[in-house]
């Protein structure tokens, strides 16, 4: 990955990056809570997620692994550096050795084994969306030992997407404890429901709530990674709505044969034109295959929500939660895509207008190649 392309992948939000160098550097040295890592180099490293289909057999219908980037520079991160992949069988063994170079203490191992659990839990997420990371944290009751600063996301954001989806989860919780028969009181009742709530919301145990676990038809062990699937299904239902106007924006000037080429071409080889336009095609189709399946998970929640709390018809809702987990991991890939995408998109367009010469329109362009997945030898299949 060239230079500009590193600075489009790490400044273009904190779906797919999180710069843990440039975040730590907001932190105090004396701060309470302090940064994200025990060992420098750690807190001096940008975390990536990368997506990549699955075979079409598996159970899972996508690949997501957590990179660890370490810049040779770590003031200028887009010069190079080394990279680690979290699911690497060696990954454990390549990051002490690249922390202690060879010379570990007792001390610096705990320090070491201490970030793998904090790495672990980065790893366990699907998205690095600053909503989700927050939200994963509370679940696993890590609140204070991680900084503010890594949520990157303030009490107004917070309560704008939290608000509708706790209103939405209420209804259906209503609905459930009516087919379940709880409650005669109204004030009982509304507790019953704000308690309920609060279980899925907090996604940590099943305990006072295992008649709806029972009526589900869930699983109890499994049953708070899939309340916590759901809640990202929520979050990312929100987060598509709100991205639709500048998505459909930027697939227009993706589909617009001049826009979407260097303003200069005529002093391009034919092999280089044909090489782009090449790439456009398979990018239109990811862009294209990305946006239905990202609404087609959505309008599935959406019916299944409905003939619930609407109808009377919960087994269609229990379908969708018995798949809630693959539901998020689809959505935080072609949602996070679209979010990054998008960002960038922004960005060059306000720097240089539509219509890109060939310098700025190939780094936009090949970022945008690099995020949807068009490379020699890849697969096109999109999940």
């Amino acid at each position: 990955m060239d230079r500009s392309q590193l600075r489009n992948m790490i400044d273009s939000g904190r779906a797919i990056a999180m710069d843990c160098y440039g975040i730590s550097k907001s932190i105090p040295d004396d701060d309470t809570v302090g940064k994200l890592f025990k060992t420098r180099i750690l807190n001096n490293s940008v975390l990536m997620k990368r997506y990549e289909p699955s075979l079409q057999t598996a159970r899972q219908p996508v690949i997501v692994t957590t990179v660890v980037y370490f810049p040779y520079d770590f003031d200028n991160p887009y010069e190079g550096g080394e990279s680690l992949d979290f699911n690497d069988s060696g990954f454990f063994t390549a990051l002490s050795f690249k922390i202690s170079k060879g010379s570990s203490t007792d001390s610096l191992q705990d320090e070491i084994n201490s970030d793998m659990e904090t790495l672990g839990l980065v790893n366990s997420m699907h998205s690095l969306d600053p909503f989700l990371f927050k939200s994963k944290v509370e679940q696993r009751e890590a609140g204070e030992a991680i900084h503010d600063a890594y949520f990157a996301i303030s009490a107004k954001e917070w309560d704008k997407i939290r608000l509708p989806i706790r209103e939405k989860i209420q209804k259906l919780v209503s609905k459930a404890l009516g087919a379940l028969g709880e409650g005669d009181d109204s004030l009982a009742r509304e507790q019953y429901v704000e308690r309920f709530l609060m279980k899925m919301w907090e996604a940590k145990d099943v305990q006072g709530i295992e008649p709806f676990i029972q009526a589900m038809q869930l699983e109890p062990e499994r049953a708070p990674e899939i309340f916590f699937a759901w809640k990202a299904v929520c979050y990312y239902q929100v987060r598509f709505g709100d991205l639709l106007d500048a998505l459909k924006t930027m697939f227009q000037w993706a589909g617009h044969n001049q826009l979407c080429f260097p303003l200069d071409h005529v002093t391009m080889s034919g092999e280089e034109i044909r090489a782009i336009e090449e790439k456009r095609a398979i990018l239109r189709q990811k862009m294209r295959d990305g946006y239905i399946n990202a609404h087609k998970v959505l309008s599935a929640y959406e019916h299944s929500y409905n003939e619930f709390v609407e109808n009377d018809r919960p087994q269609t809702f229990m379908s969708f939660l018995e798949n809630a987990e693959n539901s998020y991991l689809l959505l935080a890939n072609h949602v996070s895509i679209a979010t990054h995408s998008v960002n960038l998109w922004k960005w060059y367009v306000e720097q240089y207008g539509p219509e890109m010469r060939r310098g700025q329109f190939s780094e936009l362009f090949e970022g945008l190649v690099k995020l949807y997945g068009v490379e020699t030898g890849k697969s096109d299949r999109t999940p």
